[in-house]
């Protein structure tokens, strides 16, 4: 099973309705304001997630009448929209999970929707995060990255732990050998395909892989 989740922060309806052309879901969330960029789009989620207090009454009452499933929260709680929307995710044991509207303004708001990737990861499913000029992925162990299919043509490695041990990297510009990143070190930025396909493998830690179009 696939997941794709749309949720509140900055989605570019024109990339998402181009990305949905050529790339398909099983089941899809909308969280809260999330709804909003679906129905723009034109299509409907299988589900429905938040407090709602940002998706308009009136799109929220459509989506009643279309009989979409709804999860209801209170705006007092623990965790965030996204946070939810990624934990019914992955109670569904998809394969992978793809999230459009994970970054934008609220600078907080992103960096825990990138440390929500790890709970994709401790559950041994990939997960990754769009937007118009990122894909952010992270991972415990191995990636292989096609250079058709990158989503652009620079690819940086930050650790996610305080340490990153047995990196390789093969295919790429810079190319690396059992080599360890810390937290606070740039060394990892801006690496580049040089093959058809590049692959990064680790030992121990957790590493943020951003391809980046810009």
């Amino acid at each position: 099973m696939k997941v794709l989740i749309i949720t509140g922060g900055k989605v570019e309806s024109n990339l998402l309705k181009e990305y949905l052309k050529s790339h398909s879901y099983d089941y899809i969330i909308a969280a809260d304001g999330g709804g909003a960029y679906a129905k723009e789009i034109g299509i409907t989620p299988n589900l429905l997630l938040g407090d709602f207090d940002t998706l308009d009454k009136q799109v929220l009452k459509e989506y009643q009448e279309m009989g979409v499933e709804f999860m209801t929260f209170p705006p007092e709680k623990d965790y965030t929209d996204t946070h939810l929307a990624l934990t019914t995710a992955l109670a569904k044991n998809p394969e992978q999970i793809t999230i459009f509207g994970a970054t934008g303004t609220r600078l907080d708001h992103t960096l825990a929707n990138i440390g929500l990737l790890t709970l994709a990861v401790h559950a041994d499913v990939k997960a990754e995060i769009i937007d118009q000029n990122n894909r952010i992925q992270m991972i415990k162990n191995r990636l292989t990255i096609r250079k058709e299919e990158a989503w652009g043509d620079y690819i940086s490695l930050l650790p996610y732990t305080e340490k990153v041990a047995g990196i390789d990297l093969e295919g790429f510009l810079y190319p690396l050998h059992k080599a360890e990143l810390t937290i606070g070190i740039s060394r990892g930025i801006s690496n580049e395909l040089v093959k058809e396909q590049g692959t990064i493998s680790i030992e121990s830690g957790l590493l943020l892989v951003i391809e980046s179009r810009d």
